[in-house]
């Protein structure tokens, strides 16, 4: 192998090294920030929600007179 080609090949290791380094670090950092979500989540779930209701489009008074 050459050393153009060797050179290649170890700033590959070494950039998807720092990558994995990098995705672990925020996978333990989110694990924490999963778990703040969760507990936000479902100490709030006591909230009704209305039923939507179905409305049908109108043309705004303003509108409909200059239109006529």
């Amino acid at each position: 192998m050459s050393d153009y080609n060797w050179d290649a090949t170890r700033a590959e290791v070494d950039y998807r090294m720092a990558e994995l380094r990098r995705a672990a670090r925020q996978a333990r950092m989110s694990r924490g920030n999963r778990v703040v979500r969760w507990v936000r989540a479902h100490r709030v779930t006591n909230v009704e929600v209305p039923r939507q209701q179905r409305r049908t489009a109108t043309v705004p008074e303003a509108r409909a007179r200059h239109s006529a």
